[in-house]
């Protein structure tokens, strides 16, 4: 007597419950940063308004797209399994989706809490518990353009290096791809600033902030695009240099230099945004 087949994987489970375990299985996998994520969250609420203006939580949001970015985009050449995970029957676009439904759903949740808090002045409220802080609500004059560039820079960066890690095949640039992450976005930023003020004379976000989503959505798309025809890398062992190392290190610098250049002249501008 001959056994039946087992059933092939599209026979065997619906689309849905392919998502839901890709989910799960991306959101187990990145438990424990995710937790750090929100722990370091609770640790700003309570602690920053006593060594820095709260308004410094807002920052936060950048601080987990630098590290989500690779975390997530490059998690198997990190790891260096990409060619046991591409070995998989599910879709490589539909593992590219999960881990950035979760990646990037953490941290617009983390960045909106940020705001959350602050908007609430959840600071002094939990303060409150153990001691009369006093801490004076923030007083923002232009909200919605800095609360707008608080959820989509971040993204940004979380966008581009993302899409740069996933499509890398050396675990050495996948470790990397947050500083042209923060070197792109801050390009964005400053070209789509420049051009607020040419047009109306002052910042007010409505080029900038749609700038910065249209640009994140795009390398989105078109990275996907190519993880899908992607094949393993063949760098995904130990650290190590490559043969023109000089000539990745100068870029390296370079980039340095420029996020240097382009933080400078924000923080220098810091006050047109409150």
């Amino acid at each position: 007597m001959v056994e039946d087949e087992p059933p092939t994987a599209e026979e065997g489970l619906r689309p849905i419950a392919w998502w839901r375990a890709l989910i799960w299985g991306e959101w187990f996998a990145h438990s424990r940063l995710l937790l750090g994520f929100l722990l370091g969250w609770l640790a700003m609420v309570w602690l920053l308004p006593l060594v820095a203006h709260p308004l410094w939580i807002l920052g936060y949001g950048l601080l987990v797209a630098v590290i989500a970015g690779p975390a997530f985009g490059g998690a198997d050449v990190i790891a260096g399994c990409e060619e046991f995970s591409f070995s998989w029957p599910v879709p490589r676009r539909q593992r590219f989706v999960a881990r950035l439904m979760v990646g990037g759903g953490s941290l617009v949740t983390v960045s909106l809490m940020g705001v959350l808090a602050l908007e609430g002045n959840l600071s002094d409220v939990l303060l409150r518990v153990f001691v009369t802080s006093g801490l004076p609500a923030v007083q923002i004059s232009q909200p919605i353009l800095l609360y707008g560039l608080v959820l989509v820079v971040p993204f940004n960066v979380f966008a581009l290096g993302f899409a740069l890690s996933a499509l890398a095949r050396s675990r050495s640039v996948a470790l990397l791809s947050w500083i042209w992450g923060v070197l792109g976005a801050l390009i964005v930023l400053r070209g789509a600033v420049q051009l607020e003020e040419m047009r109306f004379d002052r910042l007010n976000g409505y080029i900038s902030v749609p700038a910065l989503a249209l640009v994140s959505l795009l390398v989105l798309w078109v990275a996907s695009r190519f993880y899908g025809r992607k094949e393993a890398g063949t760098d995904s062992g130990a650290l190590r240099m490559p043969p023109g190392w000089w000539v990745a290190a100068m870029a390296i610098l370079g980039a340095i230099a420029g996020i240097a250049l382009l933080g400078f002249w924000f923080v220098n501008n810091l006050t047109r945004l409150l």
